[in-house]
């Protein structure tokens, strides 16, 4: 399916004619649904605290998970009572609410609530975290059980019931919108045009070959701020014995890199960059649910292309963990998100409160 999502063209578009009638009927239906929350026939649901959704416009990894941690531990820092909602894709407990991490400890397994959000619980100390298909339902949970100040949506640019104060939208520079064609026949979960309903744009992996300024402009005519961050390799944690090892340690070493997330290529671009001989690559789907024979093909891989470790993500790592011990020596490449502008021109916009002027629309600006 990614390999249709690159092809561009009228061309392609008669080839898989019937994918893309089905992407006109798509996009047909996301903007009604749109039009009608615009126009208040479908009612918004506000709740009091100051909600951030992260979200983004295509199928696969943007990098919003890194990000939501970031801007929970920087508003942390800042003072506030940090909380976060998530959808909780492909969660196998399906509660109306269920609480991930209380902050002190993790509440659930990683295949009750789905990796992200236990990813985001092992790296979030003192942020409850829970998830609920109904957002609205999940903030004022953590409303009543944390008195929360601040409210992150995880993936939430699409669920318009919820009224936000800041929308963050972000965007893999590396490959922005496939060959922006919806659902089916594309990755885009809605048209370009939603972008309008941004208040920020975030470009990720910013480093990796966009025509950074164009968009910059394009953006700018929409109306949104724009950012550009990338990755940054802070280290590995040896998944077995917790040892942490420096980035620097995976130099000329020959690794296997093992994942299912939805970019794959950037996290073995990641692992050249920092030096490391790339032996070889397993690439299972997007939030793959890891079973025991999949450690067998595993340790079959290694030992055909010759690699002595295996190098995996951390939303990975979380669903490997339950299968510990194996006899394999599996690695975890930890990242941060890093800004590349100034900081005094991103902090305000992504710390600041702020409300909606009084009359403009929650969806679209004016």
């Amino acid at each position: 399916m990614k390999w249709i999502w690159i092809q561009k063209g009228v061309v392609f578009d008669a080839i898989f004619l019937p994918l893309t009638l089905l992407g006109w009927l798509y996009g047909l239906v996301v903007r009604i649904r749109v039009f009608l929350y615009e126009k208040g026939i479908l009612a918004q649901r506000e709740v009091d605290a100051f909600v951030i959704s992260i979200g983004n416009l295509t199928v696969g990894g943007t990098g919003k998970t890194p990000l939501t941690i970031y801007l929970a531990k920087e508003w942390k820092k800042k003072g506030y009572s940090v909380g976060i909602v998530s959808r909780g894709y492909r969660r196998e407990d399906k509660r109306s609410v269920v609480l991930v991490s209380d902050g002190s400890k993790i509440c659930e397994t990683v295949s009750a609530v789905g990796d992200e959000p236990a990813l985001m619980a092992e790296r979030l100390k003192g942020v409850p975290i829970v998830v609920s298909v109904d957002r609205f339902e999940g903030c004022q949970w953590l409303i009543k059980n944390f008195k929360v100040d601040v409210i992150l949506l995880d993936d939430a640019f699409q669920h318009l019931r919820l009224q936000r104060d800041m929308n963050i939208l972000v965007v893999d520079a590396s490959n922005p919108y496939g060959n922006c064609r919806l659902l089916p026949r594309g990755p885009l979960r809605e048209p370009l045009s939603a972008i309008r309903r941004a208040d920020l744009v975030i470009f990720t992996r910013a480093d990796m070959g966009l025509d950074f300024e164009e968009s910059r402009r394009d953006m700018a005519r929409s109306g949104c701020r724009v950012l550009q961050s990338t990755f940054q390799a802070t280290g590995f944690i040896h998944l077995n014995t917790g040892s942490r090892y420096a980035v620097s340690d995976v130099k000329d070493y020959p690794i296997l890199c093992v994942c299912g997330i939805g970019n794959p290529g950037a996290f073995v671009r990641s692992l050249s960059g920092l030096g490391a001989q790339v032996r070889g690559e397993m690439f299972f789907g997007d939030h793959h649910p890891y079973v025991e024979s999949d450690f067998l093909k595993i340790e079959r891989q290694i030992a055909l292309s010759g690699a002595e470790r295996v190098v995996t993500t951390e939303k990975d790592a979380a669903k490997i963990k339950p299968f510990l011990p194996l006899d394999l020596e599996i690695w975890v490449l930890q990242i941060e998100v890093f800004f590349l502008d100034d900081p005094k021109d991103y902090e305000p916009l992504l710390f600041r409160m702020h409300k909606e002027k009084e009359g403009s629309s929650p969806l679209l600006k004016a």
